[in-house]
């Protein structure tokens, strides 16, 4: 555990960086045979900068209301306390409207920025690893990692062996990325990238979640965590997706001259 690079550069902050850094890069890259000009995919990239900043941390206060007395602590955002999957959904929104206003097919933009999001969230889940956070329950199997007596972990459960769920997210984040890029080859239909990317995402979600620690008050139905409910909400929308894509009826290629 490194919450401290250096002695003074925040390794969470350090790997969002990076993360944001490298999906911005790869985005306009991914923009270009669709002849859409970079200042244009940055546009909507600092559109999911904001809306995923604001998300991630907006999820997190609708569920843990009762943390935040009085309730302006909800901007306290340097005393922690973020969900992943508010930034994903917040981001999704605030670009279908960006997109629609300047004329882009959403899903076409969505293709573009899924391996990216992905390639991101892989990155970060390393700054979580560093910092402490996001960890996970009590094992003894061979992979676990015992986190130091400061650690969030070590003040929920003792100094024990725990699950290095971050891990296992990053991992699955990485494996995610190459898959969407190695399918993408075989079937470039419009809107199926986003939708392997909805399902393989919640997928890995879905079953890392189980070795994550959460609070009993973000366990819902069947013993499962809210943001495994999300989880099964990203595949079935996923699959749909693909299924439509299959069918052809997302639409066939486009390009930015379509709209000149």
């Amino acid at each position: 555990m490194y919450p401290e690079l250096l002695g003074f550069i925040k390794s969470y902050g350090l790997m969002l960086a990076t993360s944001f850094g490298l999906g911005m890069w790869l985005s306009v890259r991914r923009g270009r045979p669709y002849g859409l000009k970079p200042e244009v995919i940055l546009d909507l990239v600092f559109g999911v900068l904001v809306s995923s900043l604001v998300g991630v941390r907006l999820l997190f206060v609708l569920t843990h209301l009762s943390q935040f007395h009085p309730w302006y602590h909800a901007f306290y955002i340097w005393d922690g306390g973020l969900t992943l999957y508010g930034g994903i959904l917040l981001s999704i929104i605030v670009v279908w409207v960006m997109t629609r206003r300047r004329g882009i097919p959403f899903l076409v933009i969505a293709d573009i920025f899924s391996p990216g999001v992905i390639l991101g969230i892989g990155i970060t889940r390393i700054g979580c690893f560093l910092a402490g956070c996001c960890f996970g329950r009590p094992t003894g199997c061979s992979c676990a990692v015992t986190f130091p007596q400061y650690a969030p972990a070590s003040k929920m459960f003792g100094v024990v062996p725990v699950h290095p769920s971050q891990l296992y997210a990053s991992a699955a984040g990485f494996l995610t990325f190459g898959l969407l890029l190695l399918m993408e080859r075989w079937s470039p239909l419009r809107g199926a990238t986003f939708g392997r990317f909805l399902v393989l995402y919640g997928v890995s979600r879905f079953v890392v979640d189980f070795s994550r620690y959460y609070e009993p008050e973000q366990i819902v139905m069947l013993g499962w965590s809210n943001n495994q409910w999300i989880s099964l909400g990203f595949v079935t929308i996923g699959s749909m997706l693909l299924v439509l894509s299959a069918k052809g009826v997302l639409g066939g290629p486009w390009r930015a001259e379509d709209n000149a």
